[in-house]
């Protein structure tokens, strides 16, 4: 073996493809890169993922689970309800030994789902007195937990209030206020206000019923509650 006869193994060395030398060389004319477009310019690059200018994947599955922070509060006209009628509510209420029913302690004991809104209806009947607070009454379900000595009240998140008020320019959201903006709100309706996030405007609320959690917030503000 001498120096120069030394060979590198057949098909380990492979020459140079040399491009735009010409038609005549093979490769020239569009020099591989094909008829014109972003890829055929000098200094190209791709996002990952880019699919060619069509709707990315991102966009067109479906969304799960995201609640946007930055809103400055969230619908309380929500399209889906979790339905329930009276005779169901009896039973939960006597199995679990409760003294009031809400949408957050329906969620605790994995009844409804915590993102879901509550609907009561009143096919069955209650057989003692007490107070159910949800999202939407119908009529007879109403009149039957009245007629049983209990009350409904209707569920408003503290920050939906704030947005009321901000909207009027006032610090005061009274019941007629709430029913300019919710017509689903009857005369006879009463409000139950309760915590969701924080708020950050002073307010004075006169309403039926306000959770512990909430009232604190207002109150930590120079706010005031007025329970009628």
């Amino acid at each position: 073996m001498k120096l120069n006869n030394l060979k590198p193994a057949k098909g380990s060395v492979k020459s140079t493809r040399r491009i735009a030398r010409g038609v005549g060389a093979g490769s020239g004319r569009t020099a591989t890169r094909g008829h014109k477009g972003a890829k055929s310019r000098a200094g190209y690059s791709s996002k990952r993922a880019f699919q060619g200018g069509q709707m990315p994947l991102q966009k067109v599955v479906p969304k799960r689970g995201f609640k946007n922070v930055h809103r400055r509060y969230q619908s309380s006209r929500p399209g889906d309800f979790a339905v329930m009628n009276l005779y169901q509510l009896a039973y939960y209420v006597s199995k679990n030994n409760l003294n009031e029913v809400t949408p957050s302690i329906l969620a605790k004991l994995h009844i409804v789902e915590s993102t879901e809104s509550l609907k009561v209806l009143g096919e069955g009947k209650l057989d003692r007195a007490i107070e159910i607070t949800a999202h939407r009454f119908s009529a007879s379900a109403k009149k039957a937990i009245v007629a049983a000595g209990g009350k409904a009240f209707i569920e408003f998140k503290l920050s939906v209030l704030q947005g009321i008020a901000l909207a009027e320019k006032t610090e005061k959201v009274d019941l007629n206020l709430i029913r300019k903006y919710f017509e689903f709100v009857a005369e006879d309706d009463c409000i139950h206000v309760v915590v969701d996030g924080t708020i950050s405007h002073k307010l004075t609320l006169e309403v039926h019923k306000i959770s512990e959690e909430a009232q604190a917030q207002v109150k930590a503000l120079g706010g005031s509650v007025v329970l009628v």
